[in-house]
C-alpha cells in the first residue's frame, strides 16, 4: 500500500470512528439508559466496533486503467541534465511518521507507568492487619505509600492496592469504604481492562472520540463500583465524605496504568449518582434487555452507515490499456478485469471513436452476456472480447450496466500494439499421457496466486483444498482446478516443475503472468482438470532456467515485456507551472527481476526540471517484471512520462 493510500484511508478510518462514536453517543440518551452496568457495557462495546470497523466491509478496490506507454525501441540516449530540482514534500510520510512517532512515545509513557508503579510497590509499607476489612475473600497486597495521594489498584495474578500516607488517620467507615472499593476493582479483573484501553489510546492517541469514549468508560465503571459499594456497605452519606475527602488530594498518579480511586473531572458525575436514594439495580431483566438490544441494534446501523459514508480503499489493480484506449465504468466497481487493446488495424487507418456496451451480470458479478449499442464496426469485436471477461463487484450483481470505452490515436502514434502483458509463453493444452505418467509423483513447494487483490488472494487459498507441502497428484490437482473456478471462473491453473523434483502450482487471471522459480518447466491445466504440457510454439520441452544476474534482455525472441502494477503521477516543478509548460520526457530503463526500474537514461530530455521529476517519479513505480520463457530477468524499455496541465 502507498503512502498516500495508507494517510487516505487512516483519515477515513478516523473520519468513521468520529462517525460512529457520534451516532453510538445518542442511544443511551434517546433510550434513558442510566444503569452504570449498561452503560459501562455499551460503552465498552462501543469501543470494540471502533476497533473492527476495518473489517465490516470489504475495502473497496478500484481497477484502474495505465496511462503510460511502455515501448521497446531504443534510441540515442540523451544526457540528464544537471539542472537542481525543487525539493516537495511528501504531506503524507510526513503525516503518518507523525501519528508514529505519537504512538511510539504514548507506548514509552505507558512503560514508565510500569515502571513507576513497580517503584511506587518497592517502597510502600504493608497495612497493618487492625485496619484490614475482616473476612475479605479477595486477597491483594495492601501498602500504605507516600508516593500517591489517593488510592491506586493495579496488578493481576498479584494484586496491589496502594493506599495514601494519610490512609491509617482516616475514620473507620472512610478506611471500610476506599477498601471496598479496591477489592472490587481486583475482584472484576478491571486493571486488565485498563491496559487494553490504554494500549488502543497509544495507538489512536490522534483521535478525540476515542479518548472521549475511554473517559465515559472509566467513568461507567467507577459508577459501577461505587454502587456496588453503597448497596454494600449501606453507608451512603460516609461515601459521599470519602469522595469529598479524595477529592481534596491533588497530585494524582494520572500516567499509571491502574484504575484510580478519583478523577477529579468525574467527581460531579459520580456523587450525582451515588446521593441517588433508589438503586438503578431494580430495573427488570426484561427492560434491560429491550434497552440494550435496542442501543446495540442502533449501534449495528451506525457501523454500516459509517464504512458506507468512508470507504477505506484497498491499493488500485492497475490495467493497461492499449495507447489511446479510455475505459469509463460510469461508477461501476470492477474486482478485476482484461485490458483493452486498440486493434493494430484500426489504428493504421486512423479509426476512433467511443463503442457503448451493455453487459448483464449474473450473481458472483461475472459478465454473463455483452451487447453493443453503438461505436465503429472495426472495433466492436475486440471490445467485445474483452468485457467478458470482466469481473464486477458482487454489490453489482444481477444488474445491467454500461460502460463506455473511446479509442483516440495518439498524436504522431505509429500502429497501436497490443497492451503489454507479461506472459510467460505457457500455455494450456489437453492431458498428456506420458507427462502425467513422468509426474506421478513429488511434493508441492507452492501454492501461487497471482492477479488478485491482498485479500481476494487470501480469501482464495483459504479455500484451496491443497497446500505447500502435501503430496501432488492428479486428483489434488483437480480439486485445485475446481476450488479455483468455484471462486472465479476466470481464473486458471498451471503447475510447474522444480529443480528439486517437487510441483508448484500457480493460479492465475488472464493477463496476469505465473512467476516461475529458476529450473521450473511449465505445465498447463485444462478446466476439466487434464494436465498437459504447453511452451506456446511446437518443438521439445524447454527446461527454464535463470539466465545471469546481470543480462539485460529485449523484448522478442521468448522475452516478455514488463507491465506497470502500480505507479505515482508525476509532480509538476513551479517554473514549469507558471509558464504553462507540457510536453513528455521519454525514458529509457530497465526493469529488474523485482519489479523496479534502475539505470533510467533521459531519450527526450522537456527541460524545467521536468525531467529530474520524471526520473523520481518512475524510480516509485513497481512493474510486473519480464520474462524470459516464463523466467523474470532484466528488461530495458522505455516510458514516456507525460506532462499536461489540467
Amino acid at each position: 500500500m502507498s503512502t498516500t493510500l495508507a494517510w487516505s484511508n487512516t483519515l477515513a478510518y478516523s473520519l468513521q470512528i468520529g462517525l460512529m462514536v457520534g451516532l453510538g453517543a445518542l442511544a443511551p440518551t434517546l433510550l434513558r439508559i442510566r444503569m452504570p452496568r449498561a452503560r459501562l457495557m455499551y460503552w465498552q462495546v462501543l469501543l470494540v466496533a471502533c476497533l473492527a470497523l476495518p473489517w465490516i466491509r470489504s475495502w473497496r478496490q478500484e481497477v484502474v486503467g495505465g496511462a503510460i506507454q511502455v515501448s521497446t525501441t531504443i534510441t540515442a540516449v540523451a544526457p540528464v541534465s544537471s539542472s537542481p530540482a525543487h525539493v516537495a514534500i511528501p504531506v503524507a510520510a510526513v503525516a503518518l511518521w507523525i501519528l508514529a512517532a505519537g504512538i511510539f512515545i504514548r507506548l514509552i509513557l505507558l512503560v514508565t507507568g510500569f515502571v513507576r508503579l513497580s517503584v511506587y510497590r518497592g517502597r510502600g509499607e504493608e497495612l497493618p492487619r487492625e485496619l484490614r476489612p475482616p473476612g475479605s475473600l479477595v486477597s491483594a497486597q495492601m501498602l500504605v505509600s507516600g508516593d500517591v495521594t489517593g488510592p491506586v489498584t493495579f496488578g493481576w495474578r498479584e494484586p496491589v492496592i496502594l493506599l495514601p500516607g494519610n490512609f491509617p488517620a482516616l475514620a473507620p467507615e472512610m478506611r471500610d469504604a476506599i477498601l471496598c472499593h479496591e477489592l472490587l476493582h481486583v475482584e472484576r479483573r478491571d486493571w486488565l481492562f485498563t491496559i487494553g484501553e490504554e494500549l488502543v489510546r497509544a495507538v489512536l492517541w490522534f483521535h478525540p472520540a476515542i479518548w472521549w469514549v475511554l473517559g465515559e468508560i472509566q467513568l461507567a465503571r467507577e459508577q459501577t463500583v461505587d454502587q456496588i459499594v453503597v448497596d454494600t456497605t449501606r453507608a451512603r452519606g460516609s461515601y459521599v465524605d470519602t469522595l469529598l475527602l479524595m477529592a481534596s488530594a491533588s497530585g494524582a498518579v494520572e500516567m499509571a496504568p491502574a484504575p484510580m480511586f478519583l478523577r477529579r473531572r468525574h467527581l460531579k458525575k459520580r456523587l450525582m449518582e451515588v446521593v441517588k436514594e433508589v438503586s438503578m439495580s431494580t430495573m427488570s431483566k426484561t427492560r434491560w434487555v429491550c434497552l440494550m438490544g435496542g442501543a446495540f441494534m442502533m449501534m449495528a446501523a451506525a457501523c454500516w452507515l459509517a464504512t458506507g459514508a468512508f470507504p477505506l480503499m484497498a491499493a488500485p489493480q492497475v490495467v493497461n490499456d492499449g495507447p489511446g484506449v479510455a475505459v469509463n465504468t460510469n461508477g461501476s466497481s470492477l474486482m478485476h478485469r482484461s485490458s483493452v487493446p486498440y486493434p493494430a488495424d484500426a489504428s493504421s487507418k486512423g479509426i476512433e471513436g467511443m463503442v457503448v456496451v451493455q453487459l448483464k451480470l449474473n450473481a458472483n458479478g461475472e459478465v454473463s452476456d455483452a451487447m453493443i449499442l453503438s461505436g465503429p464496426d472495426e472495433l466492436r469485436k475486440t471490445v467485445l472480447q474483452s468485457v467478458l471477461d470482466w469481473h464486477f463487484d458482487k454489490t453489482e450483481a444481477l444488474t445491467t450496466r454500461t460502460v463506455n470505452i473511446s479509442f483516440a490515436r495518439p498524436s504522431g502514434a505509429r500502429p497501436a500494439m497490443p497492451a503489454i502483458a507479461s506472459r510467460s509463453g505457457v500455455s494450456a493444452v489437453g492431458a498428456s499421457g506420458g507427462l502425467a505418467r513422468a509426474f506421478t509423483t513429488g511434493r508441492i513447494d507452492r501454492v501461487v496466486v497471482s492477479g488478485l487483490s491482498d485479500s481476494a488472494r487470501d480469501e482464495l487459498l483459504s479455500k484451496l483444498p491443497v497446500h505447500a507441502g502435501d503430496d501432488w497428484s492428479a486428483q489434488a490437482l483437480a480439486s485445485v482446478t475446481k476450488a479455483a473456478k468455484d471462486f472465479d471462473s476466470h481464473l486458471t491453473t498451471m503447475l510447474a516443475r522444480t529443480t528439486g523434483g517437487g510441483f508448484e502450482i500457480h493460479v492465475t487471471l488472464p493477463g496476469a503472468a505465473p512467476v516461475f522459480t529458476a529450473a521450473g518447466r511449465g505445465v498447463g491445466i485444462g478446466q476439466g482438470g487434464g494436465v498437459g504440457q504447453g511452451f506456446g510454439s511446437g518443438g521439445p520441452a524447454p527446461v527454464f532456467t535463470a539466465q545471469a544476474q546481470d543480462d539485460v534482455f529485449s523484448v522478442g525472441n521468448g522475452t516478455a515485456p514488463p507491465a506497470v502494477l502500480s505507479k505515482t503521477d508525476p509532480i509538476y516543478t513551479e517554473e514549469a507551472r507558471q509558464a504553462k509548460y507540457s510536453g513528455s520526457v521519454m525514458l529509457s530503463v530497465v526493469v529488474n527481476t523485482e519489479g523496479k526500474a534502475e539505470d533510467i537514461k533521459v531519450v527526450r530530455s522537456l527541460g524545467m526540471g521536468l525531467d529530474e521529476k520524471a526520473v523520481e517519479c518512475v524510480q516509485q513505480w513497481r512493474f510486473r517484471p519480464g520474462a524470459n520463457r516464463g523466467v523474470p530477468v532484466k528488461v530495458r524499455a522505455q516510458i514516456e512520462v507525460n506532462f499536461r496541465l489540467l
